[in-house]
């Protein structure tokens, strides 16, 4: 997690990688909750002033992530929401992300 002041404001960013089971493998400042297969709720410790923009990977190895996507179903200043699946339905993948805006 940083704050960056600037001249416009004071920015947060918090970033991390989560395990497919939904357990954070790295980052601070957020913790992360497993809904179901495939679909996680990242809950920032310091919420931002309005929601912020959020950049969501796929991690693991080519040969079992070649075919998964993940897709932010949802994003409020306090958490998002993010779903990884093959092709048509959800599916347990390890992925990081980047969350920043206006604290």
């Amino acid at each position: 997690m940083a704050i960056i002041p600037s001249e416009s404001g004071i920015y947060q960013q918090i970033f991390g990688t989560v395990y497919p089971d939904g357990n954070s493998m790295s980052g601070e400042g957020f913790n992360v909750r497993k809904l179901k297969e495939g679909t996680y709720v990242v809950e920032f410790e310091r919420p931002f002033y309005q929601n912020p923009a959020v950049v969501c990977t796929i991690m693991g190895h080519e040969w079992k992530t070649f075919n998964m996507s993940i897709a932010i179903l949802e994003i409020q200043p306090q958490y998002f929401v993010c779903s990884t699946s093959p092709e048509n339905y959800p599916m347990d993948c390890a992925f990081s992300f980047i969350a920043m805006g206006a604290c």
